[in-house]
């Protein structure tokens, strides 16, 4: 889950202007199990979900919508790990907390000339690229591609594989990875 009970709990009492002891009063919940399930130290049970949801004056389907948000946003600022190839190519990944991910996805910036490291994920691991601007090259084993803008090309990368800037200027491509791996 994206968001965990004891945030989602915190967030709901606060917006209600409760104290962790006038929610324990009006739910009936131990003050020490709140505390627990809003430091993550325990989720709690069904039954202290449903009297925490009253006492905040909603049903319990409420009180966990906001659990399974289907999505994580996150703003360019935001890109934590910007990975140097060399001086003409990089990699920046476009989302957080990725091992807590299904798939890696990642923006691939190569400059007139520049190349990938050539790489051999595991067995099982498929790679997905999309390319944004500019003309790049694909070897997988012996077998090229080239991919223009607006291309895409899905492929096993358990096969040593890289990518290789055609173009006179810059060359971008969203790369997408599952299962995740470094």
């Amino acid at each position: 889950m994206s968001l965990n009970i004891g945030k989602r709990m915190r967030e709901l009492r606060k917006k209600n202007g409760l104290t962790l002891n006038e929610l324990s009063k009006k739910s009936g919940v131990a003050l020490a199990t709140l505390s627990r399930i809003e430091t993550s130290k325990m989720t709690g049970t069904v039954h202290s979900h449903i009297s925490v949801a009253k006492a905040l004056g909603m049903t319990l389907p409420e009180f966990y919508s906001e659990m399974d948000r289907p999505m994580t946003m996150q703003k360019e600022t935001d890109y934590a790990d910007l990975f140097v190839h060399d001086e003409k190519t990089s990699s920046v990944i476009l989302t957080k907390d990725i091992f807590n991910k299904k798939m890696l996805p990642a923006l691939i910036k190569l400059k007139r000339g520049g190349r990938t490291h050539s790489e051999q994920i595991k067995k099982g691991t498929e790679k997905f690229l999309y390319v944004l601007d500019g003309k790049i090259e694909v070897v997988i084993g012996d077998e090229r591609s080239t991919l223009e803008k607006g291309a895409t090309l899905y492929f096993d990368a358990s096969y040593l594989h890289h990518i290789r800037n055609l173009a006179s200027g810059e060359s971008r491509c969203l790369c997408v990875v599952t299962p995740v791996t470094l």
